[in-house]
């Protein structure tokens, strides 16, 4: 009886964490600030309480699972409409760097050691504090930069040089299965990917992916 009532939790708790996951999980990946890693952290933990915990009653766990999610809505409509709601719940980004000059004061209050402002440098490709004209330190935990004038690499307007725009190409094969949504937004049918496919003596099933750009050119990979 222990075991069916707790496959049932599983299920019920799966379903739940799916469905809230589904609505509120592109944020939390996306844009993770601390107060979206707490909720993230609470979100499991409560999907978790439901299902081992058998002193708390089902539905009684379901409930607190929905109550906290829509509360995580509730948080994130309030940082869309409020600019003192975001503030409060999510922090601001934070002027580390500014004209050149490192604010040692700031990234003290910031508890962000000289070391790990570093290491976020040289993941932006900076390794020479002098190359930094300005620099944030985001609610996110990563840095947001502007190199000098003088590191800056040439655009090609710099260079009055005309770049024409490149089309991005998009996946029409997928596994020897094609995509038909991909196809339509760039004007193409499955009917003409076939016929291109009889001219090149292609397998469909032989084919692992193939992107296709807007000029309909083609580049297959195959299993």
């Amino acid at each position: 009886m222990q075991i069916l009532d707790t496959l049932l939790r599983v299920v019920i708790a799966f379903s739940a964490l799916l469905i809230w996951s589904r609505i509120i999980g592109k944020k939390l990946l996306s844009l993770m600030t601390f107060f979206d890693f707490v909720t993230g952290v609470t979100f499991g933990a409560l999907g978790g309480n439901i299902i081992f915990n058998h002193t708390v009653s089902l539905w009684t766990g379901v409930v607190a699972l929905s109550s906290f999610s829509i509360l995580a809505l509730a948080a994130d409509y309030i940082s869309l409409k409020s600019l003192k709601g975001r503030a409060l719940l999510e922090g601001e980004p934070t002027l580390i760097i500014d004209h050149g000059e490192l604010k040692v004061k700031t990234l003290k209050k910031a508890r962000l050691a000289a070391t790990d402002l570093a290491m976020l440098l040289r993941k932006q490709g900076i390794f020479s504090l002098q190359d930094v004209e300005m620099a944030y330190f985001e609610t996110d935990g990563s840095i947001s930069i502007s190199k000098k004038p003088s590191e800056k690499s040439p655009t090609c307007q710099d260079l009055n040089i005309k770049s024409p725009s490149k089309n991005i190409p998009v996946l029409c094969i997928v596994d020897g299965k094609m995509m038909d949504k991909q196809l339509s937004e760039i004007g193409k049918n499955k009917e003409w990917l076939e016929n291109v496919l009889k001219v090149k003596n292609i397998c469909l099933e032989h084919v692992f992916l193939a992107q296709i750009n807007k000029d309909g050119q083609i580049h297959f990979v195959m299993k």
